[in-house]
C-alpha cells in the first residue's frame, strides 16, 4: 500500500488571496497550503499596515491619459465599500476578520495593479485613498460602538462584498468567468528503480530527465498562456518521487516570473530581488501571488490516484478561500488535466487564450434559453436521457457536465535539435479498438455538420482535458488502482460519457496542445490486461453489457499472447501454435478471474449501472466505428492465421501441452524421492475439532482472548522503506573485504532481471499461471521482538504472507501470540511448531501455494525462492514428475524442501535443518497438519523441531528433495555467507557434526549457490548489511 502523498512545504500559498491577485509580504512570510486556517492571518500584512501612509494631498497631473484616470475612479467608487469589512461585530472571531482584511488589501492591491502597472500617479493617489479609508474606518468605529445594529450592518456589507466577488469587470473573474485549477501528474519511469537516480545529471536520452523536462515545459506553458489573474492554482503530484533539487529550483523560478508569464494581453518576465527587499522596480507595478504547489508521492500511486490527491487538494483550497470571503461559491473552478509530455500552445492573440475558448464551453451565458437545444452548440451534451443538470444557475449561467478534450498537435525532431510541429487536421479524435487499445479515430460528417465544423465529439479524452470541478467531484467512479495515464484517461472518459454530457473538442479552439510523443514511455500510453480487466468489470456489467465484456477480455487476452509470440523459441515437444492456443485460454480464464475479484477491492467503483448509462449506450451512440466485430489488421489477421493453421496432426494422443522441456531422470535422485509419496488432494479439509484443544486452539489478541486471525498481508500493504541513516550506518553495512561481503559480492547475488522479467509477464497476462504466492513464518519470543524490525524493513515485506509466532500478539510488529501445549521454552519448540503450523493451515491454507518457516535470525532472499519454486523443476516434481501442471489439478505431489542433513551421517535419517526453514506445498502442509501432527508424537517436548517434522513426514513416504543447483551448489545455508566462505572440513569428516552432517556437499565459495535462497544466524547489522549489500545500496 501506498504512502499518503504529503504535502511538500516548500510552496507557499496565500489562502486569502484570490490567486492573480497578489499581495506585498515581508520575505518569509505566508500560509503553507496544506494547514490553511483562519488562524493563519498573521503571515499577512495588517490592514493598519496597508493604509498607515501618510503621504496625502497628492496633486494629480494633468498630462496622465483620461483612461488611466477613469480606470482609477472606476476602481475607487466600486471598492471603498469593502473596507467597511474590517469592522468587526461585538461576536466577531479577530482571527476571521484578519483574514477578512488581508482579502480585501488583496483585491486593493490587484486591481491597482491589473488598472495599470505602469502608473505612478495611480499609485499615489492610491496611498491616499489608503489614509482617508483608514481615517474614515475610524469614525465609523467610533459612531457604530453606539449603536445597537451594528451586526445587521456588517452583514448587510458582506453581502455587499460577495455581490462584487461576482463582478468580473472588477475582480476580473467570477461565476461566468472562473478560474483554471491545472493538475499535472508526473509518472515514474517505465523502470521505476531510476526515479530520481539520473534527474541531476541524467543525459537526454535518460527516461528520467525527459520526464521531468516535459513536467516542466508543461506547467510553463500554462504560465505562458494563460492570465495569470486566472490561474488558481497549479498542482503538481511526484508519483513516486521526494524532492528533487533541480526540478524544484526551476519550479521556483516559474512560479516567481523569472520566467515568461502572462498578465492580460502582456507576456513579461522580471526579476522579483528588489521587491523581496521592500522596493518596487520602475515598470513593475504588481507582485505576485504564488501559484505552485508540489505534492509528493514516495511511494508510487499511480495516475488515477495521484490525480484524485491532486483535486482533494484543490477542494480544500477553494473551501478555504470561500470561507475567508474571497472566493464567490458560485465561482465553479474549471479543471484542468494537462499530461507531462504536452504542453499548451502558444498563440500571437494577445486578446484570447485557450481559457476564454474552455469557458464559453463549459459555462454557457445567460443569453441562452434554458429551453433552448445547446447540443447544437456542444454535440457532446445530452439531451433527454442525460443524468445531469444543465438548468441555469442562480446567476443565470447554464453548466452542462460536458469537457474539452484539446486538439493535439505533435513534434519531431532531427539529430541536430531542430524540432518541427505536425499540426492536426479536423475531426481527428481519439478512440479504441476491441482490445481496449488507443487509435485514431475520426469525426462523422454528420457530426461535423451539426456545429457546422467548430466543434465535435471525441469517444476518448487526450493529453489535456478541462472541465469543470463539480462535474469531477460528482463523478461515481475513481478507481485508484489504474495506474497509467491511458488507463485513467480511459475512466475519465466513460464518466464523462456514460455519466455526464461527454467530451468536445472545439475545432476553432485555441485549445490546442503539442505532444512530445518520446516522453512517455509505452506503458504509461497503453493498458495492461489486468487493467483492462478492472475497466471492463466495472463498466460492462449490466444491462446487456456482458457480450462486450466476453468480446473485450478474449480480445485482449489474445493481443498478450500473440504479443509473446516475439522473442518466442521453439519448445521441445510442441509446436508454437499450440503453445499460443494454450496461453490464450489460460490469460482468458485469468482475465475473467482478476474481473470477478477486482469487485472486492476497496477503490473499485460500485453501482455504476443504477448511476450511468450502460456501455451498449456508448458504443451505439458514442463509439459506433468498433462494432466489436471490426476487420483485424494484416498482423493480426497473419498472427491468427498461424495461431489456428493447420491441424491435420491427431491430438490427444499424448498431454504434449504439458510435457517438459527437460523431464526428470528416471536414475535422478529426486525423481526417486517424489516417487515414493503419493499425490495429495489438496482440497481443505476443517481438522480444527472446533479449536477446542492443542494444537488448534488458535492464537489470542492483546487481551489474551483466543479466535484472533492476524492479517498476514499488513506488511505487504504498508511496507517500510530500507533507508542508510547517515555515513555512519553507511560505514557499518557497506564494510568491504570481510569474508561475507566477499560472499555476497563474489557468488551469490539476487536475481533480479529475471524476477522483473517474470512481474512483468504476470502483468501483461502472459505466463500461464501467476506467481508463486507464499507465506512466510518466523517464530521468536517476545524478548527478542527487537530483531523484527530488521527483518520487515528487508525480507519480510517481500512475502505474500508474512506472520511472527511469539509469546505477545503486537498488532503494528506482526506478532501472534499462539498458545501450545506446555511450557514456553527451548526444549519445547516442538509443541510450538505443532500449534504454528496448524494455526497457519487452519487460516490461511487456501490463500497461499507455498509456505516456509524459521527462527528470527533467518534471512530469506525471496525473489530467488519465488523463482526456484516457479522453476520447470519444481513444478514438474510437484506434479509426479512427467508433466508440467496446468492448473486445474486437484491433487498435488508432496514436495519438503530445504538443506538436508543426514542424522548422525544416518542417510536414512535425512532431515531438513531448521536453522534456514524449509518450504511446503499445499499437498505436505496438508499432510503434516491433518494426517501427521495428531499421531506423530503429539504430547513429546523437544528442541528438535525440523527433525520431528522430518520424522513425521518420513512416515507418509514424504522425504526432503535435493535442493543443490546444477552446479552442485546449496541453495539454502545453515550458517552466514562468510561462515560458508571459509569452511573446509577436517580430513576425517565425521569430526565435525558439520561435515558429518552434511551430504554430497563442496566447500570454500563453490558451497552456496549464485543464487542461494536462505541463510541462518544473520543478527545484529549483519540483516541490514546484507540487504545492502545484495540490492546495491553500497
Amino acid at each position: 500500500m501506498s504512502t499518503p502523498i504529503r504535502s511538500s512545504g516548500r510552496r507557499r500559498l496565500q489562502p486569502s488571496s484570490r490567486a492573480g491577485n497578489p499581495i506585498r509580504r515581508a520575505p518569509n512570510s505566508g500560509a503553507s497550503a496544506s494547514s490553511i486556517s483562519s488562524n493563519d492571518s498573521e503571515h499577512f500584512l495588517p490592514m493598519s499596515n496597508i493604509m498607515n501612509n501618510n503621504s496625502s494631498n497628492v496633486q494629480v497631473s494633468p498630462k496622465r491619459s483620461r483612461q488611466h484616470l477613469a480606470r482609477n475612479v472606476l476602481a475607487i467608487a466600486c471598492l471603498w465599500p469593502l473596507l467597511f469589512l474590517i469592522i468587526p461585530p461585538p461576536t466577531a472571531d479577530p482571527a476571521h476578520m484578519a483574514i477578512l482584511s488581508a482579502g480585501m488589501s488583496d483585491t486593493m492591491i490587484g486591481v491597482s495593479s491589473d488598472s495599470n502597472s505602469s502608473n505612478k500617479l495611480f499609485k499615489n493617489k492610491f496611498q491616499s485613498i489608503k489614509k482617508r479609508a483608514h481615517d474614515k474606518i475610524d469614525n465609523i468605529r467610533a459612531v457604530t460602538s453606539r449603536r445597537v445594529n451594528l451586526a445587521a450592518k456588517t452583514q448587510f456589507l458582506r453581502e455587499e462584498m460577495s455581490t462584487l466577488l461576482r463582478r468580473k469587470d472588477i475582480v476580473g473573474y467570477g461565476p461566468d468567468r472562473p478560474r483554471v485549477a491545472v493538475v499535472v501528474v508526473v509518472p515514474q519511469p517505465s523502470n521505476g528503480n531510476n526515479v530520481g537516480r539520473r534527474a541531476k545529471g541524467g543525459g537526454e536520452g535518460d527516461e528520467e530527465s525527459r520526464i521531468l523536462k516535459g513536467a516542466l515545459d508543461a506547467v510553463q506553458s500554462v504560465f505562458l498562456t494563460t492570465d495569470r489573474n486566472r490561474i488558481f492554482i497549479v498542482t503538481v503530484v511526484m508519483d513516486g518521487r521526494g524532492k528533487v533539487g533541480t526540478f524544484e529550483a526551476k519550479l521556483d523560478d516559474i512560479d516567481a516570473g523569472r520566467t515568461m508569464h502572462r498578465h492580460g494581453g502582456e507576456v513579461h518576465t522580471h526579476d522579483h530581488h528588489h521587491e523581496l527587499e521592500g522596493e518596487q522596480k520602475e515598470g513593475e507595478g504588481h507582485y505576485h501571488s504564488e501559484k505552485i504547489h508540489t505534492l509528493y508521492n514516495h511511494e508510487g500511486m499511480g495516475v488515477s490516484a495521484s490525480r484524485k490527491e491532486a483535486v482533494h487538494f484543490i477542494n480544500v483550497l477553494s473551501r478555504k478561500h470561500e470561507q475567508a470571503g474571497i472566493k464567490s461559491p458560485e465561482e465553479d473552478l474549471i479543471l484542468l488535466f494537462l499530461s507531462v509530455d504536452s504542453r499548451l500552445k502558444e498563440f500571437d492573440d494577445d486578446n484570447q487564450t485557450w481559457l476564454d475558448d474552455v469557458t464559453d464551453a463549459l459555462i454557457l451565458s445567460p443569453s441562452i434559453d434554458e429551453n433552448q437545444d445547446i447540443s447544437n452548440k456542444f454535440p457532446s451534451v445530452a439531451k433527454k436521457d442525460s443524468k445531469v443538470d444543465t438548468k441555469p444557475t442562480k446567476d443565470g449561467t447554464m453548466q452542462p457536465s460536458n469537457a474539452v478534450s484539446f486538439a493535439v498537435d505533435t513534434s519531431s525532431s532531427d539529430t541536430e535539435g531542430n524540432v518541427e510541429i505536425h499540426s492536426s487536421h479536423v475531426g481527428v479524435t481519439l478512440s479504441f479498438d476491441q482490445k481496449l487499445r488507443p487509435r485514431p479515430s475520426s469525426a462523422t460528417g454528420q457530426q461535423l455538420a451539426l456545429s457546422n465544423g467548430e466543434s465535435y465529439p471525441t469517444p476518448l479524452t487526450q493529453s489535456a482535458t478541462a472541465l469543470r470541478l463539480r462535474t469531477y467531484n460528482a463523478f461515481p467512479a475513481s478507481d485508484e488502482a489504474l495506474t497509467s495515464h491511458y488507463s485513467a484517461d480511459l475512466e475519465l472518459s466513460f464518466n464523462l460519457w456514460m455519466c455526464a454530457d461527454g467530451i468536445d473538442v472545439i475545432a476553432s479552439s485555441y485549445a490546442r496542445v503539442v505532444v512530445d510523443p518520446v516522453i512517455l514511455s509505452s506503458s504509461e500510453k497503453d493498458i495492461s490486461g489486468p487493467l483492462a480487466a478492472r475497466i471492463v468489470s466495472a463498466w460492462m456489467s449490466g444491462h446487456g453489457d456482458d457480450v462486450y465484456a466476453d468480446k473485450i477480455i478474449r480480445a485482449v487476452a489474445e493481443r498478450s499472447a500473440q504479443d509473446s509470440i516475439i522473442g518466442m523459441t521453439k519448445d521441445h515437444s510442441m509446436s508454437d501454435r499450440k503453445i499460443l492456443v494454450d496461453k490464450i485460454k489460460v490469460l482468458n480464464d485469468m482475465l475473467v478471474r482478476i474481473s470477478s475479484e477486482a469487485k472486492h477491492s476497496s477503490s473499485f467503483p460500485t453501482g455504476l449501472g443504477q448511476k450511468c448509462r450502460p456501455f451498449s449506450w456508448y458504443a451505439q451512440n458514442v463509439h459506433p466505428q468498433n462494432d466489436f466485430h471490426e476487420e483485424e489488421d494484416l498482423n493480426d489477421a497473419k498472427k491468427r492465421a498461424w495461431m489456428n493453421g493447420p491441424t491435420t496432426k491427431q491430438e490427444g494422443a499424448t498431454n504434449e501441452n504439458n510435457l517438459p522441456s527437460k523431464p526428470l531422470n528416471k536414475d535422478n535422485m529426486n525423481m526417486a524421492i517424489i516417487s515414493k509419496a503419493s499425490p495429495v488432494n489438496i482440497k481443505y479439509v476443517d481438522a480444527s475439532g472446533g479449536h477446542a484443544e492443542h494444537p488448534h486452539k488458535g492464537a489470542t489478541d492483546e487481551n489474551g482472548k483466543f479466535g484472533y486471525v492476524h492479517d498476514e498481508t499488513f506488511l505487504i500493504k504498508n511496507p517500510p522503506t530500507f533507508e542508510i541513516k547517515d555515513e555512519k550506518d553507511r560505514g557499518v553495512l557497506c564494510k568491504k573485504g570481510d569474508p561475507n561481503y566477499q560472499m555476497l559480492t563474489k557468488k551469490v547475488f539476487v536475481d533480479l532481471p529475471n524476477h522483473e522479467a517474470a512481474e512483468k509477464r504476470a502483468e501483461h497476462g502472459l505466463a500461464k499461471k501467476g506467481r508463486a504466492k507464499i507465506f512466510c513464518l518466523v517464530y521468536t519470543i517476545e524478548k527478542n521482538h527487537h530483531t523484527i524490525p530488521a527483518i520487515k524493513e528487508t525480507w519480510g515485506k517481500k512475502c505474500d504472507g508474512f506472520m511472527v509466532a511469539s509469546t505477545k500478539t503486537d498488532r503494528e510488529l506482526g506478532t501472534v501470540n499462539i498458545p501450545h501445549e506446555g511450557p514456553e521454552e527451548y526444549n519445547n519448540i516442538w509443541q510450538k511448531v505443532r500449534s504454528m503450523w496448524s494455526y497457519v493451515y487452519d487460516n490461511y491454507y487456501e490463500k497461499y501455494d507455498w509456505f516456509h518457516i524459521g527462527g528470527d535470525d533467518l534471512y530469506l532472499i525471496v525473489e530467488n525462492l519465488r523463482l526456484y519454486l516457479e522453476s520447470e523443476e519444481i513444478q514438474l516434481a510437484s506434479n509426479g514428475g512427467q508433466y508440467l501442471p496446468n492448473g486445474s489439478e486437484e491433487t498435488q505431489t508432496p514436495l519438503f524442501l530445504g538443506r538436508r542433513f543426514a542424522e548422525g551421517g544416518n542417510m536414512d535419517r535425512i532431515f531438513i535443518s531448521g536453522g534456514s526453514g524449509y518450504t511446503m506445498n499445499k499437498a505436505t502442509l496438508k499432510t503434516l497438519v491433518v494426517d501427521g501432527l495428531p499421531k506423530c508424537r503429539p504430547h513429546f517436548h523437544t528442541f528438535s523441531e525440523d527433525v520431528m517434522v522430518a520424522n513425521c513426514l518420513r512416515q507418509r513416504n514424504i522425504l526432503p528433495y535435493d535442493t543443490k543447483d546444477e552446479a552442485g551448489g546449496e541453495r539454502y545455508m545453515p550458517f552466514a555467507p562468510g561462515h560458508h566462505l571459509n569452511y573446509h572440513p577436517p580430513a576425517n569428516p565425521k569430526d565435525d557434526w558439520y561435515s558429518n552432517y552434511s551430504i554430497n556437499c563442496k566447500w570454500g565459495i563453490d558451497h552456496c549457490a549464485a543464487k542461494s535462497v536462505a541463510f541462518h544466524y544473520i543478527k545484529g547489522d549483519l540483516m541490514r548489511r546484507m540487504y545492502a549489500i545484495l540490492y546495491h545500496y553500497c
